[in-house]
């Protein structure tokens, strides 16, 4: 919950399936939350956190 009442839902990834992001789409259509997707970026890429939104 965030300091203004409203509810926030994370889910953290280290890979995506297609079958998870359209779960978490039709979710975030459903119910009144922000959902927030967090996935590791390849070290590589150079580390860190890549975030999105529904």
């Amino acid at each position: 919950m965030l300091a203004g009442g409203e509810m926030e839902a994370h889910e953290v990834k280290g890979f995506w399936q297609d079958d998870a992001r359209a779960k978490i789409k039709i979710a975030a259509d459903m119910y009144p939350f922000r959902f927030v997707a967090i996935k590791a970026k390849a070290k590589k890429d150079g580390g860190g956190w890549a975030v999105e939104e529904f």
